[in-house]
């Protein structure tokens, strides 16, 4: 921007100098005719117009060659500029193609978080209806048990029932020996 600056600013000296120049010629016209008569003035006035151009010739050629020199330069900055510009698009795609490459991951990751989650809520399912089976099993255990004891308890009872049954039978049946013999003593 600045070498397009600086362009424009020797463009404008220039037209401004060649304005200057032209001003010149018509003043040069306008004396040549006024100096008609003096050969000596106008050739020395002539001489003196003609170094004037031919300086301004100079400078205007050194600015045209300043001009060329800051074109030059312009072009190599902006070549460079181009460059550095180039690569950073190749980088930028660069990481654009990771980050991309990267949201595959994470969305692949995600989907294998996700079936593991499942598989983690299905077994965690499992787990409870485990639990709750446990759980009645031991409910159904401890009525088991009570049920053993309360069995138990009743074997006890009709063990000292068939106790006390053998014993009113072996009574009994010691009566009936007892009667037995009285009665085949008395014969």
């Amino acid at each position: 921007m600045r070498a397009e600056e600086s362009v424009r600013q020797l463009t404008e000296e220039n037209n401004a100098r060649a304005a200057r120049i032209n001003a010149m010629v018509r003043d040069f016209e306008v004396m040549k005719n006024e100096l008609m008569g003096s050969n000596a003035e106008k050739d020395q006035y002539i001489d003196q117009l003609n170094r004037e151009i031919a300086g301004l010739k100079d400078q205007l050629d050194k600015q045209v060659e300043s001009l060329q020199e800051k074109n030059f330069a312009f072009s190599f900055e902006q070549d460079r500029l181009s460059e550095t510009l180039e690569e950073r698009e190749r980088t930028i795609r660069s990481l654009e193609s990771k980050i991309q490459e990267m949201n595959q991951e994470t969305s692949r990751q995600a989907s294998l978080l996700s079936d593991r989650n499942i598989r983690i809520g299905t077994l965690g399912d499992q787990l409870s209806l485990l639990e709750a089976e446990k759980v009645k099993g031991e409910r159904l255990n401890e009525e088991l048990q009570e049920k053993l004891q309360r069995a138990l308890v009743e074997a006890g009872e009709l063990k000292k029932q068939i106790q006390e049954r053998d014993e009113t039978i072996t009574r009994l049946q010691n009566n009936v020996n007892l009667l037995k013999r009285e009665l085949g003593g008395n014969e």
